[in-house]
């Protein structure tokens, strides 16, 4: 049995807690001593997720894997934060909508440190500090960043999550499938935090225009930094996550609702930033981009 340490008791840390202790042991990391337990929202019931719990400042020994499901713009002092407890050899599993600059992130690492990216459609919103409910199914993506992790990757994937996450998908181009993710997020997450609606409705017409434009200037920049995106690929492709999770509300309409910072920085602002660098624009993106940060400010 494996041990992971997972950063944060957010809805995705919660959700692959409950997953991955099926076949290890799973420990919590959280900001301040808890003796509550957490809790799932499954199918209509509830069970106690089984995991331990501890802090930064209690843990002792090295943490050979570790699971950072955090925002994007958490990301930088997250690393901070946990690089002094991780082995010299350890796999860290970095998790977040959008995109960050993991070369910064590639910093804080040792030679013999492993890093990883996971990305997941799967649903879950928090109706209390510990607890979250499971919202809907979706695919699960493992990637390697690293030299080294490239090395094992095959060996995290079979060992810590096959056995638990279904459905889970091993990539050899983890960059494209960020991209790819990326282009979901920019579909789905600013109109469903600026409607206030569930991903579903972005399916009617009256969104239609308006979703073409965001993934053209996507696929547009993204085809700039040499990634190669084809536009009806993924406008299926998020449409049809829109259908897959018809009734969950998107991580940005939670943020907006609940008056929290949203990652709309690293989803339309990453647009944004790049299309400048490049030299062009990408108008919807700006838009949408600064619409969101004014619901954030008010």
């Amino acid at each position: 049995m494996n041990d992971i340490h997972i950063l944060g008791k957010g809805a995705v840390g919660l959700l692959f807690a409950n997953r991955l202790a099926q076949h290890n042991a799973v420990t919590l990391i959280t900001r301040t001593p808890t003796s509550a337990p957490f809790h799932i929202i499954e199918n209509g019931f509830t069970k106690q997720v089984p995991a331990r719990r501890t802090t930064l400042a209690s843990q002792k020994s090295g943490i050979t894997n570790c699971l950072i499901p955090v925002k994007a713009y958490q990301l930088s002092q997250a690393m901070r934060e946990i690089s002094p407890h991780l082995s010299d050899n350890a796999n860290i599993i970095i998790s977040h909508n959008g995109m960050s600059d993991l070369t910064e992130v590639a910093q804080h690492l040792k030679p013999d440190q492993a890093l990883f990216f996971l990305t997941t459609s799967m649903g879950g919103m928090k109706p209390d500090a510990n607890t979250v409910k499971h919202t809907g199914a979706g695919l699960t993506q493992f990637g390697a960043y690293n030299l080294v992790a490239k090395q094992r990757q095959q060996k995290v994937f079979d060992e810590l999550l096959k056995p638990c996450i279904h459905p889970l998908q091993l990539v050899a181009n983890m960059s494209e499938v960020r991209w790819q993710k990326l282009c979901v997020n920019i579909a789905i997450n600013p109109l469903s935090a600026l409607h206030q609606c569930k991903n579903g409705k972005l399916r009617t017409p009256i969104h239609a225009r308006q979703i073409l434009a965001l993934l053209n200037e996507a696929c547009h920049i993204a085809w700039l930094e040499g990634v190669n995106l084809k536009l009806s690929a993924e406008l299926e492709r998020a449409y049809n996550v829109m259908k897959l999770t018809a009734k969950n509300n998107s991580s940005m309409a939670q943020d907006i609702k609940h008056r929290r910072r949203t990652e709309v920085d690293a989803i339309c602002g990453f647009i944004v930033k790049q299309a400048a660098k490049h030299g062009v624009s990408a108008p919807e993106n700006e838009r949408l981009w600064q619409l969101v940060k004014q619901k954030e400010r008010a």
